[in-house]
């Protein structure tokens, strides 16, 4: 008998991984560099021409540079998308396809290629002999292994051992993935949201908001928005249950602290769970900072709403246009009571070196800035998301833009109807035969508003030349 088991490795997904980034990890760049010094010094002295030395140094410099390139990128398939066949080689590639399958592995190898990754020898190797065999071509001796099994083989289990649910490589799709559901769905947490102007801030939390309402129907919103711009209404109107809007720009310090402490005070005032959502986090501190005595009060109150809220269903969420929110007062331990969410577009690189040099990231969740433009390659927006609640980076998907407004193009994908029509609409779908019972349980407007209203309603109607409303309301 022997004791003899070709298949005793069974590694795990994460083993596997690490293998594989650990063999990315040597890329000789260095050698590349010396070496092309060396080499030009070398040149340089025999020819007695110096353009030559610098030419073989330029080329090494530029071999370290694509190598440390395509590294960057290797790392991003094994961490994002769990690819590690087309950078295995020796012993780990064989054990690897002995464990997987050759179907598992040709649809790695297949996926790198298409992306153009480099792949190893030995997957290089693994293509050509797949080629010949489909072609009915032998042009060298292909290896005795076992038959492709039907399933992905587990490792032998013993009365030691746990059963471990073995998955491997499958590209994700934003179909496969529910960002808003992951970052609300079970529970609501406090979030910073982070991205400076254009990045997209709006609508993830536009979208965050509506999966609020989704899976929290009872959870109220309050929204203070310290922009105040027409154009990005649609954010905010049908998600907040509570919006306070001013445009802080135009506005002095003491009259942004004032405006600010008024919206607070407000929040505090409604009853059972409510979101707290404050916008420009950042320009506000600005104001306060400006303000002799006022940084110390809005440290405490965001001390306050971040620390002993969340257990009564009262969260804090705070937009800002950079991660260090030290000004705020949200530093240390208070920062880890925030799930970030990063938003980086390409187009503004800087905003993102400004991102990994602050303590907002774990340390193994900041890739280079290569790796980055990657994950914004594969977003339909072309933005790279990091996701609090899971820790990862992701390509953002796409998402539904309420504003109306595109940042990018600046221009209006769908014009919004004016607020006269959207009445006029309602008025038509309505089944009340009064204007009370219409401003009173379709509107849900009651009090001093109540006439204000009526009256606006009428201009309306007479604007549009609508006396087929008139009738329908007074008969």
């Amino acid at each position: 008998m022997s004791a003899f088991n070709p298949n005793s490795r069974q590694l795990t997904p994460q083993e596997w991984q690490a293998i594989a980034s650990d063999s990315i990890e040597d890329n000789s760049s260095q050698y590349f560099i010396i070496g092309g010094i060396v080499l030009g010094l070398f040149a340089a002295s025999a020819t007695g021409f110096p353009p030559t030395g610098l030419l073989i140094a330029g080329w090494g410099f530029y071999s370290a540079w694509q190598r440390t390139k395509q590294a960057n990128r290797n790392e991003v398939a094994i961490n994002n998308y769990k690819c590690v066949a087309h950078i295995l080689e020796g012993d780990n590639f064989l054990d690897f396809r002995h464990q997987v399958g050759d179907a598992e592995v040709l649809r790695q190898i297949q996926w790198a290629t298409e992306r153009e990754y480099k792949l190893s020898n030995d997957a290089l190797d693994f293509i050509e002999i797949r080629e010949d065999t489909t072609s009915g071509v032998s042009s060298r001796p292909i290896s005795h292994l076992p038959a492709p099994p039907a399933s992905i083989p587990s490792p032998a289990i013993t009365q030691t051992q746990a059963l471990t649910a073995t998955s491997y490589y499958t590209p994700p799709s934003r179909q496969e993935f529910d960002v808003m559901g992951e970052m609300v769905g079970k529970a609501i947490k406090n979030q910073l949201i982070v991205g400076i102007q254009g990045a997209g801030k709006g609508i993830v939390i536009s979208n965050a908001l509506a999966a609020v309402q989704k899976y929290h129907p009872n959870r109220k919103i309050f929204v203070i928005d310290p922009k105040g711009k027409a154009e990005e209404s649609g954010y905010w109107e049908g998600r907040a249950d509570y919006l306070e809007r001013a445009k802080i720009i135009e506005m002095e310090p003491h009259e942004v602290v004032a405006w600010v402490k008024g919206c607070f005070d407000l929040y505090m005032k409604v009853p059972g769970e409510c979101l707290l959502f404050l916008d420009e986090g950042t320009a506000v501190a600005s104001s306060f900072k400006s303000t002799r005595g006022a940084m110390a009060w809005l440290k405490n109150k965001i001390a306050h709403f971040v620390s002993l809220g969340d257990g009564d269903g009262r969260n804090f969420w705070m937009a800002v246009q950079n991660g260090d929110t030290s000004d705020l007062g949200i530093s240390g331990g208070m920062r880890s009571q925030l799930n970030p969410y990063v938003i980086i577009n390409p187009a503004q690189m800087s905003a993102y070196e400004s991102v990994i040099n602050l303590e907002l990231l774990p340390k193994d969740k900041k890739p280079t800035s290569e790796a980055i433009k990657e994950i914004a390659k594969r977003s339909p927006v072309g933005r790279a998301l990091f996701h609090g609640a899971i820790n990862e980076w992701l390509p953002m998907p796409q998402m539904e833009n309420y504003s109306g407004f595109d940042r990018d193009s600046r221009t209006f994908i769908n014009p919004a109807k004016n607020q006269t029509e959207l009445l006029i609409q309602k008025l038509q779908q309505s089944n009340k035969n009064s204007l009370d019972s219409f401003i009173l349980e379709d509107l849900g407007i009651t009090g001093d508003k109540k006439e204000r209203m009526r009256q606006g309603i009428l201009e309306a109607i007479a604007l549009h030349n609508r006396n087929d409303l008139l009738q329908k309301f007074t008969s």
